[in-house]
């Protein structure tokens, strides 16, 4: 009886192992799995943020020669407006600090067109971007010549807007800032291109919009 007893009792624990393992395995696809959508939901909130930024801020501006007083310097204006919204503003109208959905500040200035016309244009800057997300962001189509884009601004680093800034000049391909022009066809940014601009490994890289 007792080996009876022995052989049940080791099958019971091999099997329970085996069950655990099961277990384990499953989570870890889950996480990856979790990971991956999540991945994809910030990308597409992203995106659907600058879009409405943009959306509303031409909008707002037609009836205007250029878009001076445009700047995150006033962010509760902008929040008035509807080009920064509660997304944006944890700390709601006061909105001190916009923030994206990586947890990286938002930065929207009036700029140069790229006829270096002053406050002629604007820029939308996403700070503290994980690298591959990034990628995936510069390398959308964000609209052509047509549509007012002016050009799409990659960085491995996080970028400031100064200003009435110059468009930066262009640098396909570039490690580090890869800068793409809608008027020489070159939007969508490439994958490669994207992917030396932003960097790979990193988390605080930056998409820059300028539109005019």
């Amino acid at each position: 009886m007792k080996n009876i007893y022995t052989q049940e009792s080791g099958r019971s624990m091999i099997e329970m192992l085996g069950v655990l393992a099961i277990i384990g395995v499953l989570s870890v696809g889950g996480i990856a799995g979790y990971s991956q959508a999540m991945a994809k939901y910030k990308v597409s909130k992203t995106t659907d943020q600058i879009q409405t930024m943009v959306t509303n801020i031409r909008t707002l501006f037609s009836s205007q020669k250029n878009y001076d007083g445009l700047t995150t310097g006033n962010t509760q204006l902008l929040y008035s407006a509807g080009i920064l919204t509660d997304e944006n503003c944890p700390d709601s109208s006061s909105c001190s600090v916009p923030m994206n959905p990586y947890g990286g500040t938002v930065l929207i200035n009036y700029t140069q067109d790229d006829m270096s016309r002053s406050k002629r244009g604007f820029a939308v800057a996403y700070n503290g971007l994980p690298s591959d997300a990034c990628v995936r962001l510069a390398s959308q189509n964000w609209g052509d010549a047509a549509s007012g884009l002016i050009a799409v601004e990659a960085k491995s680093t996080t970028t400031t807007i100064t200003n009435d800034k110059q468009i930066p000049a262009e640098a396909l391909a570039t490690a580090g800032a890869t800068v793409s022009y809608a008027k020489n066809a070159n939007i969508p940014v490439s994958f490669e291109a994207a992917t030396k601009g932003c960097g790979t490994g990193g988390s605080a890289s930056s998409l820059t919009l300028y539109y005019k």
